[in-house]
């Protein structure tokens, strides 16, 4: 689950930066290529070298290395405190266990069968049991989600929540900023308040 949220942020940083997501084009991301190349090596090593452990756990830390100076140069982005918080969550379970554990149980509750997990295949996914590490913070919250039923850990949900405010932030339109010097423009007078001064210099 960890790599889809990369992925996740990195497309979504890539749609903010190129301006195709209506008001998302006047939020200045910086230092996307970081993120893209997080989720690159987090993705093809699963695909090419999924046994090898020892790049694995090097490429893992690259990837939370390289996350990081993204976040960090991204800081005052709304949602963004929220988008650390949440992979470092998922960054800690990942190294205190090797590979992100996975609640059977929660995957029951949310519609999956355990055989469609392939725990015992997947290198950065593990069942989770009585010896995983920070069990709390695992793949263990079930959303059974029509027609794509996961399972989701606490750092994958605070992910969520700070797109959703950047989202919302990008939605929102923003009034014009006036250039220095420029003077505001007079508000037009009321109808009301017109035609009450032309009634009052009738009569004077």
């Amino acid at each position: 689950m960890t790599v889809v949220v990369v992925v996740a942020v990195a497309a979504l940083a890539l749609v903010a930066s190129t301006g195709h997501l209506g008001q998302l084009a006047t939020l200045r991301v910086r230092a996307v290529r970081l993120l893209v190349a997080a989720a690159g090596l987090q993705v093809g090593t699963a695909i090419l070298v999924p046994g090898w452990e020892l790049l694995r756990e090097a490429t893992t830390t690259v990837s939370m290395l390289l996350v990081a100076l993204f976040l960090a140069g991204n800081h005052r982005l709304p949602g963004m405190p929220l988008v650390a918080a949440g992979l470092l969550l998922n960054g800690l379970v990942i190294v205190a266990n090797g590979a992100m554990p996975v609640s059977a149980a929660a995957a029951r509750h949310a519609g999956l069968e355990t055989s469609s997990l392939r725990l015992g295949e997947d290198p950065l996914r593990e069942r989770l049991d009585d010896s995983t590490r920070l069990a709390w913070l695992a793949d263990r919250v079930p959303l059974a989600t029509p027609g794509r039923p996961q399972v989701v850990s606490a750092g994958d949900i605070l992910v969520a929540a700070g797109v959703g405010l950047l989202l919302i932030a990008g939605s929102v339109p923003r009034e014009p900023r006036r250039r220095s010097g420029q003077e505001p423009r007079p508000r037009p007078r009321s109808t009301t308040l017109a035609m009450e001064s032309t009634t009052r210099g009738s009569y004077s």
